[in-house]
Order: C-alpha cells, then structure tokens, then sequence
C-alpha cells in the first residue's frame, strides 16, 4: 500500500481486552473507513495474530490520518471470517472502538469512529463480548 509520507501518518495500538484464551483461534483487527464499516474483508488495514492470552495489543503503524472505526474479533475457527446466527447477530466474541453497541445491527460509524492523527498514536481499548 502506498503511502504519502510519514508526517500524513500516525500509529493506532488496540489492547484487545476479555478474549476466550481457552477457545484459542486468531485475534482478527481492522480499521475501516465509514463506507466500508464493519463489513468483514473490507477493511483498509488488517491483521490476525494467534491468541496467545486473554488480552492481547496489536499495533499499526503508518495509518494514513483520518476517521476509522475500528472492530477486532475472536476467530475461534481461524476461518477469516465472522460466524453469525441466521439473523445476523455474531456467535464470535467482537468489538468495536469506543465500545460502540450492536443493536438491530452493527454499531454506526458516527458510533466508533475514532480520529488517527499525522505523528501521533492513538491508543485505545476494545472489549470482546
């Protein structure tokens, strides 16, 4: 992915909080743009890591400066992809930035947005549910 320049970017560090270390499987972490969000393959940038505690960090580095939402989930079937009952709702443990709230449906973006600011990091707390 090319990018801009270091000065136009920041690093965004999510401690990824209440994972079911007994299930094991892959921690998977996005950040999405608002026309993207949270749709599973969608995200700008991505990564999973192997669960190797009840909470774990993943950091990125060089995100472009913008407004993202972010979401990380449990893969307990290491699939790459969000186990959901028939009416949508996740059997997999996920969560959002600012602890934005599935109702109906996912969270708005307006609801996890979060701001990446050009030379500096953002830190933040997702808790699976």
């Amino acid at each position: 992915m090319g990018l801009a320049g270091y000065g136009q970017t920041g690093t965004v560090v999510i401690n990824v909080q209440q994972i079911q270390s007994d299930k094991g499987g892959e921690i998977s972490a996005g950040i999405f743009k608002k026309e993207n969000f949270p749709k599973v393959g969608k995200q700008m940038i991505g990564t999973e890591r192997p669960v190797t505690g009840s909470s774990m960090q993943i950091v990125f580095e060089k995100v472009l400066a913008g407004e993202y939402g972010l979401v990380a989930f449990q893969d307990i079937d290491k699939n790459k992809d969000l186990k959901t009952n028939f009416v949508g709702f996740p059997k997999e443990p996920i969560g959002f930035s600012n602890d934005a709230k599935i109702k109906l449906g996912p969270p708005d973006f307006d609801d996890a947005k979060v701001k990446v600011e050009a030379g500096k990091t953002l830190t933040l707390t997702i808790t699976l549910k």
